[in-house]
């Protein structure tokens, strides 16, 4: 089943310091599942690594920003970062000029500076184009909401259900 996109601008984003280089593309659409793939130096990094990482933190902050600011959710309730990426299909690729990888094939970065500069770089963007275009942010925080609504009821039937098997074990005199 193909999953219809939630809007239909792609956000791409380029960002250069002269010595790093980060390209994006995400979007959103109504399924569930999330789809990101990642790529250091052309290489496919299938288990992410420090990229990655600062671009979950980012993307988790900015939301519950504006989530906060658009008066979505209250202070004491937080999107966590699986809420924000539900339906989120992105591709991060980032020229590093000494990539530090970890383990033999490759498949995750390790260099830990690489985190702060991803997040801040996406932050910074997507606070821009979250004022730039409310409508879009409005429902991408909607769907996040509702992603964390079903998060919260799944744990409460999870507790309840862990609560019942107890209680049926004890036996009473």
């Amino acid at each position: 089943a193909k999953k219809e996109p939630l809007f239909p601008e792609v956000i791409h984003f380029r960002e250069d310091d002269n010595v790093n280089v980060l390209e994006m593309a995400m979007q959103y659409n109504d399924g569930y599942g999330e789809q990101l793939f990642s790529f250091v130096n052309n290489i496919n990094t299938v288990e992410g690594g420090s990229h990655v990482a600062g671009f979950k933190s980012a993307l988790t902050k900015i939301c519950n920003k504006k989530a906060l600011e658009l008066n979505i959710v209250k202070k004491d309730e937080g999107f966590s970062s699986e809420d924000v990426r539900e339906g989120l299909v992105c591709v991060i690729s980032l020229k590093v000029p000494e990539p530090q990888f970890e383990g033999q094939t490759k498949t995750k970065l390790g260099n830990s500076d690489i985190k702060g500069i991803v997040d801040s770089w996406t932050f910074a963007y997507l606070e821009t184009f979250f004022e730039e275009n409310p409508a879009i942010a409005r429902k991408i925080l909607q769907k996040a909401e509702i992603a964390r609504r079903a998060r919260e009821a799944a744990k409460k039937a999870r507790d309840l259900t862990r609560r019942k098997t107890v209680l049926e074990s004890v036996i009473l005199p």
